[in-house]
Order: structure tokens, then sequence, then C-alpha cells
């Protein structure tokens, strides 16, 4: 079973804090298999991560990805290097990424104010555990919710710094390829490996995010 981190941001990300090169580090640190780089609106991240993974973390697999706002709420599609623009509905979202081969993941159910949603039609998996989660509440609908459908399940670390990669980890029965990764994803050739992000790290990665929020409000009205 390969060890994956299926949702993770980097500072390509406005609220990420950690560059590539640490995000790589600490999946290989941690005897990852590999990890999908899913930041928010871009795939820029992603792209960079597969130009130096090779001399940063020798062996890692990155799978190149993008977790996309539609009006409905959050998607994560892995396996794409073009960007999906945000702002799309969710059913043209995902016909989108199915046009590009991608796989869709939807992230953090039912959390509305982290902008989840309902699991949708046509989504490939679903997160049944996201682990910056402060009550367990959402994981155990997004569990339901994924079973009543019988989804494949698979977890997400949802890290924003370096340190808390690897924080919610899927076991994929997979060969050491991307495509084989995703195609085993499709197939539920999945189980999870799970622990919660500490509160204090949560606490002070939602402070950064609506510190720089505040700080591009003032700056735009200033212009």
């Amino acid at each position: 079973m390969l060890r994956f981190d299926l949702h993770v941001h980097t500072n390509y990300s406005k609220d990420g804090l950690s560059t590539v090169e640490d995000v790589l580090r600490a999946a290989a640190a941690k005897g990852l298999a590999g990890v999908a780089i899913t930041d928010h609106n871009t795939t820029a991240g992603a792209r960079y991560a597969l130009e130096v993974v090779e001399t940063v973390a020798p062996g890692l697999i990155v799978i190149p990805g993008e977790e996309v706002s539609t009006k409905e709420g959050h998607l994560i599609v892995l396996g794409i290097t073009q960007d999906i623009p945000p702002g799309m509905a969710v059913e043209d979202t995902i016909r989108e990424a199915k046009k590009m081969g991608g796989l869709v993941i939807v992230p953090h159910p039912y959390n509305r104010p982290r902008h989840g949603m309902p699991i949708p039609e046509g989504a490939d998996a679903a997160e049944v555990f996201n682990s910056r989660y402060i009550l367990g509440m959402h994981n155990r609908m997004a569990l339901r919710g994924a079973r009543a459908r019988h989804m494949p399940e698979v977890a997400g670390s949802d890290a924003h710094q370096a340190s808390q990669v690897g924080s919610a980890i899927t076991l994929i029965k997979a060969e050491r390829t991307p495509r084989d990764v995703m195609e085993a994803i499709r197939q539920g050739k999945t189980s999870i490996d799970v622990r919660k992000t500490p509160l204090y790290i949560y606490a002070y990665q939602l402070a950064n995010g609506w510190a720089k929020k505040i700080r591009a409000f003032f700056i735009k009205k200033g212009k």
C-alpha cells in the first residue's frame, strides 16, 4: 500500500505558508510515497513541484492538482497541469475536469464555512477525513455521505504548512505511478490513516489567512 497525502497547499495558495521545496522535503521525511499539490485555483505550485521533485525529494511521487472554487463550494481535481478557472457551476467544473482527464475529489464535504458542499453527481471520491476539522461532526457526515453513495474514500491533511503534511494519509493499493494511483482511487482501492491538526496550528493558519485578506483589502482601497 502506498502512503499518500492527497490534499496539500504551498505558498502558491494565498493562505499557504510553506514553499514547494519544504512541502516535498516534509513528505519525504515522513516516509510518504507521494503527495498531491492542490493549491487554491492554480496548478502553478503543482507544476513547479514536478520540476524540482527529483532534486529536492528523489523518488517522491507528485500528483499535480488544484483546489477549485466553484459556485457551490470547493472541488479538488487531481492529474491536471492546466488551471480550471474558479467561479463556474459545480457540474461545469466537473465536466471540464473530466475533459482534462482529471480525478475529482470532494474536499471537506458539508462544511459550508470552509466551502464544503454536499457530494455532487460526477465526483470520483470523497474526502471522509480532513485533519483540519476542529470537531469531528463534518468528517462523520462526509463518511456517511460517501458510503451512502458507495464512493471511494480518501483522507487529506489540508496542510497549509509543511509541518502538517502527512497528518491524514490515504493508503492506496497501486503501482508507483500517478496514473496507477489515480485509477486505484477511482476503483476504491483505498483506506485511511489519520490524526487531527493541533488546534493552535489551525488557529495560527486561520489568523494568517485573515491578515492577508485584510492587507490585500487596504492595499486595493489605497490605489
